[in-house]
């Protein structure tokens, strides 16, 4: 009898790390509330992404970026494959839900203080992770190469356009060339499926070791050391996967009910074809239209760009460590403004595109 057969083996190097590393999850405590029903925001954010990424690659494995083909495989995708529709439902009505509940938790941040010494990096990342979110519908809106998605990109291109000294350089090298075709769609592809998700894994990654290290923002009142903890295995994980299957579940209904629309493909000659922006960039679209001709470009860069700079700058600007929004009255009377402009700048698009549309 060998030696091997006498003496058990012992466990690897790679099967003790991995032990450590259990053994380490399931002895980290989080703060209770880390995850409940008024704090769920950013476990609902996570879990959208997590069905984003699922059917974006179940629709990646049927589909061809090229002009004509490119309409349909999606076609296909949706109207000939099992449940096709309701995959690429899911992924519709998540993106726009997405940006939704993002926007309720950068309220929320900004309502409790969220930003306040020392989770600025926290803030920071949170709004670098805000800024990288829109770019996926704007790549991904020409994939399908139907009429809406190829108009809002030329759309789209044209705002880029405006920026001083570097739009006509991200115009070049996003279209490749002088016309919307197979080099845009193919870097908008490669954009959309490989470059983007890396980007907002690192930056996740980023967000969630800012949040291990800076801590969650606690109550109002200094009972930091009476704040109840629960294991992060499996009771956190627990937690968000009862998220993401209600969230799955949801969608889902809504996916089989109401699927996603499919326009006509994509004619670049038909130039009389009028884009309806969609609800989330009604702002901005308006905020172009009322600035045009040379001074258009304070309402495609300068205003959007400096909105993003105060919110990015804030913790730096409001350094003050009180956290009640009665004691930062300038802040909050601030965001009340600005949101109160968007909604206003938004309303007045819809009436413009959706109740009175220019035929």
């Amino acid at each position: 009898m060998s030696e091997a057969e006498v003496h058990p083996t012992e466990p690897g190097p790679t099967a003790a790390t991995a032990r450590e590393c259990c053994a380490q999850l399931l002895s980290v405590q989080v703060p209770a509330d880390a995850i409940c029903w008024h704090r769920f925001f950013g476990a609902m954010q996570l879990a959208l992404i997590g069905l984003l990424f699922l059917t974006g690659v179940l629709m990646a494995l049927a589909y061809t970026p090229v002009p004509g083909t490119a309409y349909d495989s999606v076609d296909y995708f949706q109207f000939s494959l099992a449940f096709g529709d309701v995959v690429r439902g899911v992924h519709h009505y998540a993106w726009n839900l997405l940006l939704m509940v993002m926007g309720l938790h950068l309220l929320r941040a900004l309502f409790v203080g969220a930003y306040k010494s020392p989770r600025q990096p926290v803030w920071v990342s949170g709004v670098l992770f805000l800024l990288v979110m829109p770019l996926f519908i704007i790549t991904g809106d020409l994939l399908p190469w139907d009429q809406k998605g190829y108009w809002s990109t030329q759309v789209r291109f044209s705002i880029i356009a405006s920026i001083p000294v570097a739009g006509d350089f991200l115009v070049q090298l996003l279209r490749g060339g002088p016309l919307t075709g197979i080099v845009a769609l193919t870097r908008l592809y490669v954009l959309h499926i490989l470059l983007l998700p890396c980007a907002l894994v690192l930056l996740i990654g980023l967000h969630m070791y800012f949040l291990g290290t800076r801590g969650l923002s606690g109550p109002f009142s200094d009972t930091a050391a009476q704040r109840p903890k629960v294991s992060f295995l499996p009771v956190l994980v627990n937690r968000w996967l009862v998220v993401f299957l209600l969230s799955a579940i949801g969608l889902g209904l809504v996916a089989w009910q109401w699927p996603a629309a499919l326009g006509d493909p994509a004619d670049p000659t038909d130039s009389a074809f009028i884009p309806r922006p969609e609800w989330w960039v009604l702002s901005l679209n308006q905020l172009v239209a009322i600035f045009k001709g040379p001074f258009m470009v304070l309402g495609s860069a300068i205003i959007p760009g400096g909105l993003v700079f105060l919110l990015g700058a804030l913790p730096f600007l409001d350094r003050s460590p009180e956290r009640r929004p009665s004691k930062r009255l300038g802040v909050m009377l601030t965001a009340a403004v600005i949101l109160a402009a968007l909604i206003a700048l938004s309303v007045m698009g819809y009436v413009e595109h959706f109740v009175r549309p220019v035929h």
